[in-house]
């Protein structure tokens, strides 16, 4: 019986600090603003790498970084932008090395009924375009060699409104 519950909270300890996110929780911090963000992902155990706000013209973006150990599960940095309180203005960009994790974010994606709209390959850098009725998402994959010949590849999705433009400032 000790054993059991020794087991059992065990498991519990181990959900209560996972950081499953999947590509629908991402799409949905479109929909929010910088506090509520800061909030989701810090319990998802991301951390803040850097944070710019411009009080002037009300806009900013906040970096967190993956604490996991292993970013072959999820994302490896999401970034935020937004623009006043305007939320659909707001920006998410975010990356992953492990082709596993695009794969299945990718899947996501498209369950999700986006279409390819384009795709278009220059220097390295492949990028597809997919639309849904409010949401653009441009899916990049880069190819990258180190001095020793070694290649990586990079993945990125950068999501915003459909109809985004940005604000002119000056």
């Amino acid at each position: 019986m000790k054993h059991y519950i020794t087991a059992l909270l065990l498991f519990f300890f181990t959900l209560s600090f996972s950081q499953n996110i999947d590509f629908e929780d991402i799409l949905n911090i479109k929909t929010k603003n910088a506090s509520e963000v800061k909030e989701f992902l810090l319990n998802k155990n991301f951390k803040i790498a850097q944070e710019h706000y411009s009080k002037e013209m009300k806009f900013g973006d906040i970096l967190f970084l993956s604490q996991n150990k292993q970013d072959n599960e999820i994302p490896t940095s999401i970034a935020f932008y937004y623009e006043g309180n305007d939320l659909t203005k707001n920006r998410i960009n975010f990356e992953m090395n492990n082709q596993e994790v695009f794969d299945r974010y990718l899947n996501q994606l498209k369950e999700l009924n986006f279409k390819v709209v384009s795709t278009k390959t220059e220097k390295n850098i492949t990028i597809e375009s997919y639309k849904n009725e409010t949401t653009t998402i441009e899916v990049k994959i880069r190819f990258v060699e180190n001095h020793f010949g070694k290649q990586r590849t990079f993945y990125s999705f950068y999501i915003t409104d459909t109809n985004y433009t940005q604000t002119k400032y000056y």
